[in-house]
């Protein structure tokens, strides 16, 4: 009877290694794509977090935006196949859920954002006013939540691998208060061969109460 037990005990092991290193055997390789489409959505940014919003209101200190780069063949996410293996052939409770890796050719060269009505009796409309902004990455491969220079948020993106989905996205905050009761923004992103992605965010009413 003990023997049995030990043999028993024995093929449970071998199955189980056999299974381990099956179900997480991830292919690494990285699959390239092309920013080609720009999307700017407003952000809320009045409480202790930005978040999305519908909303075309903003508080006069806290105008911001998320601009998101991508391909416009779409969003990416894959899995793996069920494992295969003796004696688990049909098995689908034990499956590799691998992320994909994407690998974008171009990286973000500079940000330039217009102001299409004045922000202040200073700063007129049609002025150039990237230098009053500053950003924070927002996609899934950020790693952080400190906001930083746009200069940096081009910088991150060379050589950088994007997992489960092919997009860029960054947050926007504009750091002078908005005296004006409305605002709007062109933004205009430039790669690093050369093409430029423009859009402009939705027409902002500012709340000043």
């Amino acid at each position: 009877m003990r023997i049995f037990k030990k043999a028993i005990l024995i093929l449970a092991i071998f199955f189980i290694l056999r299974i381990i290193p099956g179900c997480c055997d991830c292919d690494e390789s990285t699959i390239p794509f092309n920013f080609n489409s720009i999307d700017i959505i407003n952000l809320d940014n009045s409480g202790e977090w930005a978040v999305t919003t519908n909303s075309d209101t903003m508080k006069p200190g806290a105008v911001a935006f998320e601009v998101a780069l991508f391909d416009s063949l779409g969003y990416f996410y894959a899995e793996g196949p069920s494992l295969n293996s003796i004696g688990f052939g049909q098995a689908k409770a034990m499956r590799c859920d691998c992320s994909m890796p994407f690998s974008a050719n171009q990286s973000l060269k500079s940000i330039r954002i217009t102001s299409l009505y004045a922000l202040t009796p200073e700063i007129d409309a049609g002025s150039e006013v990237s230098g009053y902004f500053v950003g924070r990455p927002t996609n899934n491969s950020s790693t952080g939540a400190l906001y930083t220079s746009l200069e940096s948020i081009c910088g991150q993106t060379i050589g950088k691998t994007y997992y489960d989905s092919g997009v860029e996205s960054f947050g926007l905050f504009l750091t002078v208060p908005v005296e004006n009761d409305r605002a709007r923004f062109a933004v205009s992103i430039k790669l690093s061969d050369n093409t430029i992605l423009t859009d402009t965010t939705r027409l902002i009413f500012i709340q000043n109460k």
